[in-house]
């Protein structure tokens, strides 16, 4: 059911796993940015937010020069240039706005959960095999596919293999719902972060 190969395997699988990497870095450090600055919080008042937002920026721009090297392996492998790579930026900024929800909101709970860090180790590790950097998710049947799709790493590392490898630009409908479920998710973290805001400097983390 999860077919790997095919003679485009090589391309495929490194931008699978350049575009998780971003992703896998962003959630773990967002998850302890909070806590790493314990000492800070309890001498002086930050907006917690921040911890969670530098830590994604360290995160982005340590990506941004892995996909361009990526980008001139495509050249160097016989991959010629498309006009769709102009599409690259959007998904950047769909998926920046998805890793810094979900980091903010890690974050904003794994100081009272500290537990919380061993959970989402194991959760990263397993939406890594289920994300599709070793397969291809159109290759998968249904009704699985549907499934794995409820994962928006999933749908985000086959926009990219459209735009780089396939030509194909990428599906607006997919990018607006995992957009607008960043949207969500980073509210709800903004709510929780502001809710908790006081209580960072006296917890025990």
């Amino acid at each position: 059911m999860l077919k790997r190969g095919g003679t485009d395997f090589v391309p495929t699988f490194l931008c699978g796993a350049v575009v998780w990497k971003w992703f896998d870095s962003g959630i773990r450090g967002g998850s302890h940015a909070i806590s790493a600055h314990r000492g800070l919080l309890q001498q002086v008042y930050v907006p917690k937010y921040i911890f969670p937002v530098i830590s994604v920026l360290g995160s982005t721009s340590r990506f941004l020069p892995v996909f361009l090297i990526f980008t001139i392996f495509l050249l160097l492998y016989g991959i010629p240039a498309q006009v769709t790579w102009l599409a690259a930026p959007i998904l950047m900024l769909t998926q920046l706005c998805l890793v810094l929800s979900l980091a903010m909101l890690v974050g904003a709970i794994t100081p009272f959960l500290p537990d919380l860090k061993a959970v989402i180790d194991n959760g990263m590790m397993l939406l890594f095999f289920i994300s599709g950097v070793f397969f291809n998710i159109n290759e998968v049947h249904e009704p699985l596919k549907s499934y794995l799709l409820l994962n928006p790493m999933a749908g985000l590392i086959d926009e990219y293999r459209n735009i780089m490898i396939r030509g194909i630009w990428p599906d607006p409908g997919r990018l607006a719902i995992i957009l607008f479920s960043a949207i969500v998710l980073g509210l709800l973290a903004l709510a929780l972060l502001k809710r908790m805001d006081h209580k960072y400097g006296k917890v025990r983390f």
